[in-house]
């Protein structure tokens, strides 16, 4: 039996994909977290609790960062399906990039969810025909995903305009040694100030401007 973990804050979604798969025997959602929490899903692993993620994520790019932060350091290692309503090719492509097997709308049939779920687990692609041609006519990697792990994680915080202090909180690191991934950061990616950070972002569709609805504030 393939063991899954949901990684989704909608309640809804977890209830229902949860409902669907526990009348399979060859696969079952297993586990259910708010978040990516990659030392957890490790130990899982390590465990064979694990043998493959659903992360839903909205189409607002806010929360979408936070998951790409984290998702070079386990789809190398975890087959990841990612489940959203978006149709923002370049928001998806982002995903894929990073180590996503395959991508599903949140409104697909059952027979489609089991499908996905199947051709990811096997190793391979499960892709819309737009999304599979736009990964292939792509093929020199994009500037920033020839950074390192922790290089990346520090270069999505400044995206999101945070301090240097708040980046070293998230990361569990010093603020002397955020500094420095910053530095690498700037000469990989050849910036010369915080402002390219954001510049880079918006061109590459890793951001949306402010006044996007779907990062308003609610009232």
């Amino acid at each position: 039996m393939k063991k899954i973990a949901l990684i989704s804050q909608d309640s809804l979604v977890n209830y229902s994909l949860s409902h669907l798969l526990s009348q399979r025997k060859e696969m079952q959602i297993k586990h259910v977290l708010a978040s990516i929490d990659e030392e957890k899903i490790r130990k899982l692993r390590a465990r064979r609790q694990l043998d493959l993620l659903i992360v839903c994520v909205s189409s607002c790019k806010r929360d979408g960062l936070e998951l790409l932060s984290h998702l070079r350091g386990i789809a190398p290692h975890i087959p990841v399906l990612l489940l959203s309503s978006s149709e923002d090719e370049h928001f998806l492509l982002n995903f894929i990039r990073c180590g996503c097997k395959g991508y599903l709308d949140k409104y697909a049939s059952e027979h489609d969810l089991v499908q996905a779920i199947e051709t990811v687990y096997s190793g391979k692609h499960h892709l819309p025909d737009t999304l599979r041609q736009a990964l292939q006519s792509e093929q020199a990697p994009l500037p920033h995903e020839q950074l390192s792990k922790r290089e990346f994680q520090v270069f999505l915080k400044f995206i999101q305009r945070k301090t240097i202090a708040t980046v070293a909180r998230e990361l569990n690191v010093t603020a002397g040694a955020v500094s420095v991934f910053r530095s690498r950061v700037l000469r990989k990616l050849n910036f010369k100030s915080n402002a390219d950070f954001i510049f880079y972002a918006l061109q590459h569709h890793l951001l949306t401007l402010p006044d996007t609805q779907c990062c308003r504030a609610p009232g």
